[in-house]
């Protein structure tokens, strides 16, 4: 079954969604390239929709191919949100993200549209089906570097001191997911307290229908590489270098992510051009393992433990 075979149901589900909640959110997540944004499209046949990309690689200005956004075209007919908003330089927090999203939801619904949320980044998704209460806590660079400096020091650091001030947090990473101990450690060094005190879990704001696109590993991966071969087909290395050419480095956290960072090595002859395709492949099969990982999450909750006025859905979907 593939995407074009489940926009009936797909459609079916969401119609019975919105007339028992017309303030609803409609969220179509799992990993990537599962077929999301495809699914989404087809559905703007059936729905006066409009898109919230759930993407936190997508809200950068100028990194297109890498990042698989949607065509300008497409985009011209059916809005499109939160895509090309920040420059690869600047930060933007997902608290940002959940702040802005909140009102883009209302705006949409003020114009009689339904508001669709696609996108793979997990702590995009949780924001909103966790309701956190994000901290407004802006990012303090300086800071970061000399937490980045000692961690590079003594590894292991920076997750010892997480875990003296808060162990509940520091049980969620590995020790070596440096940027997110080094944000945890921000917030509390900021505000003192804790990011676990915070970000406490809360009714939804409006309801939401979780809608899931459920791929076997070894269907993802073939669609993954397939995927990755036409980025490199279409121009990937050639954005990369524009990118550099105005500045932007490994430095800026844009440019860490997957695509670009391989890139940018191969650019400095440090891979050829098959272990630039190799190492893209295996980095994001290791992504779209740790979304599938947490997106499974959901399917869980709706079984085990329902929230209130959530709704939850998956559609497996295979070769």
């Amino acid at each position: 079954m593939e995407v074009t075979d489940i926009q009936p149901q797909a459609k079916e589900e969401i119609e019975r969604f919105y007339e028992q909640n017309p303030d609803g959110a409609v969220v179509i997540r799992w990993a990537t390239a599962t077929g999301k944004s495809k699914l989404s499209i087809l559905l703007a046949d059936n729905f006066p929709l409009e898109v919230i990309s759930s993407d936190s690689r997508q809200i950068f200005r100028y990194m297109d191919i890498g990042t698989d956004k949607v065509s300008k075209e497409i985009r011209e007919k059916i809005p499109h949100h939160q895509i090309d908003i920040v420059d690869p330089d600047e930060f933007y927090t997902a608290g940002q993200w959940k702040s802005d999203t909140e009102q883009i939801i209302t705006d949409i619904q003020t114009r009689e549209k339904l508001p669709f949320i696609v996108g793979g980044t997990w702590l995009y998704v949780d924001t909103l089906y966790k309701n956190f209460a994000m901290p407004e806590v802006e990012p303090d660079f300086p800071l970061r570097e000399e937490r980045y400096a000692l961690e590079e020091k003594e590894p292991g650091v920076l997750w010892k001191r997480l875990h003296k001030v808060d162990p509940e947090e520091a049980a969620k990473h590995h020790p070596n997911s440096t940027r997110y101990i080094v944000r945890a450690l921000e917030i509390f060094e900021k505000i003192w307290v804790t990011k676990t005190e915070v970000a406490k879990e809360q009714p939804v704001k409006q309801p939401l229908l979780m809608l899931g696109l459920w791929r076997e590993k070894e269907d993802t991966n073939r669609r993954i590489n397939s995927r990755i071969k036409e980025m490199l087909q279409t121009g990937l290395i050639e954005e990369v270098q524009r990118l550099l050419d105005q500045g932007y480095n490994l430095q800026h956290q844009s440019m860490n992510g997957i695509g670009y960072k391989e890139t940018i090595l191969y650019l400095e002859w440090k891979y050829n051009k098959d272990k630039l395709e190799e190492e893209m492949k295996r980095n994001t099969h290791y992504f779209a393992k740790k979304q599938r990982t947490r997106f499974r999450r959901y399917i869980v909750d709706g079984k085990a433990a329902p929230k209130e006025d959530v709704t939850y859905k998956t559609f497996m979907l295979s070769e």
